[in-house]
Parts: C-alpha cells; sequence; structure tokens
C-alpha cells in the first residue's frame, strides 16, 4: 500500500503546499519525480486530473512522487510570479525530493503538464539533478521553448492534434530542433484538456520509463559525469 501524506517545504522566505506518495516498494532508494501543475490563474492545481494521471504512471514504476502548488496556489504562500518565481518552487521541490533518504539522488525526474512543463523544464535546464523529463501538452503557441536546444537529457514529449496551446506546427518544430534522445507523440483526437485521458498516454509514459530504467538512468547529466 502506497504512503501519501500532506506536506509543506521551504523556499526561500515562503512555504509551499504538496502531496507526496511513496509506493510500497522494499527497496531502500527509489527512483523520484517532481510533477509540476498547469497555470495557475486559470484554475491549475497539484490536484488536476492530468497530474494525477501522470502521477499513477510513476507511482506504478515505484517511483517518488511528489506534487505540490506553486506560489500562491491553494495553501502554498506566496503569489503567482509569472512563470520567473515559479522556477524558485521547483528547485525547492528538488531540494525537499534530495533530503529524503528513500529517495535516491542520481534518478530524479522532472514532468509537468502545460504551464507546468515549460516552467519545469526551465528550471531543469539550470540544474544538474534531473536526469529525466516528461512535458505533457508544452504550451508551445504562448512561450518559447528555445532553451530545449542543447537539452540532451532523456526527453518525452506528448501532446493532442486539437490542443489550442500546442499546435501540431509548432510542437513539430519544436521537436526538430531538440537533440536526442527524445520520445514524443501526437495523441489524434486529444485536446488540452482531455489528454489525460487519451488511451495512448499510460502506454506512452511507461514506453518511456522502460528505455530509461533500462538504461539504469546512465544518460550523461547536464555539466556533469555519466551516472
Amino acid at each position: 500500500m502506497q504512503d501519501k501524506r500532506e506536506i509543506f517545504f521551504r523556499c526561500g522566505s515562503i512555504v509551499l503546499e504538496g502531496m507526496l506518495e511513496t509506493p510500497s516498494s522494499t527497496n531502500h532508494r527509489l527512483p523520484a519525480a517532481v510533477i509540476c501543475h498547469p497555470h495557475p490563474l486559470y484554475g491549475g492545481n497539484m490536484h488536476n486530473h492530468v497530474v494525477r494521471i501522470v502521477e499513477k504512471e510513476l507511482l506504478s514504476r515505484d517511483m517518488i512522487c511528489l506534487r505540490f502548488n506553486f506560489r500562491g496556489t491553494g495553501r502554498s504562500e506566496g503569489s503567482y510570479g509569472n512563470g520567473i518565481d515559479e522556477l524558485e518552487d521547483v528547485r525547492a521541490a528538488l531540494d525537499f525530493l534530495e533530503s529524503l533518504n528513500r529517495v535516491n539522488p542520481e534518478k530524479i525526474l522532472v514532468a509537468g503538464y502545460s504551464f507546468g512543463c515549460w516552467v519545469g523544464f526551465r528550471a531543469a535546464a539550470a540544474d544538474a539533478r534531473p536526469t529525466a523529463l516528461i512535458g505533457i501538452s508544452p504550451p508551445v503557441n504562448e512561450y518559447d521553448f528555445g532553451f530545449l536546444r542543447n537539452e540532451k537529457r532523456p526527453k518525452l514529449l506528448v501532446a493532442g492534434d486539437r490542443d489550442f496551446v500546442c499546435s501540431v506546427d509548432r510542437f513539430e518544430q519544436m521537436l526538430a530542433r531538440i537533440p536526442e534522445p527524445k520520445r514524443s507523440k501526437i495523441f489524434r483526437g486529444a485536446d488540452h484538456f482531455s489528454i489525460g485521458d487519451h488511451e495512448e498516454m499510460p502506454r506512452e509514459i511507461n514506453a518511456f520509463l522502460d528505455d530509461l530504467f533500462q538504461c539504469a538512468f546512465k544518460e550523461v547529466r547536464l555539466g556533469g559525469p555519466s551516472l
């Protein structure tokens, strides 16, 4: 049975609210993930159903999961930071995970949906700790993802072909500009909100994790040695 508990962790002068779930594995050191939610000004929070679906798949692979509310959302202190201050929220979530005895610090993943993908990936781009990235519905119509052009860690990026913030053309243009290793999928008939219910999404996440675990997270860290 999984252990699920509400937690609060510090980010500079504020405190953020999160939910930590740990699988019932007997392994002492487990891989872990920080999961970032969609735009807080449009109702996004850590209870979002796409966030929960991603979390469910990661938990099924014996990964410790931390989903949290960005500043100013739910019971997290502070106020919306235009996607800039939120970078510190992701770093603080990574700090918290890294401090847990059961987390393997060499196997930490960052996942994000929509706004959470943009913020989570940008935070990871400047942080050597994440070893892989999962992005759901990256809002390429709204934000610049040029920072991924030098991102050499394993990446999964998925989108629906009816997504109003992630058009197929811009999604494919982004993919063409970023290096391997990468895995991507466009879900036919899925829009921005229904993507989490698409039957292919769990399969894509699990296929990505299969590749990742088979390689034992041996990709080269940003600015660091081979693991």
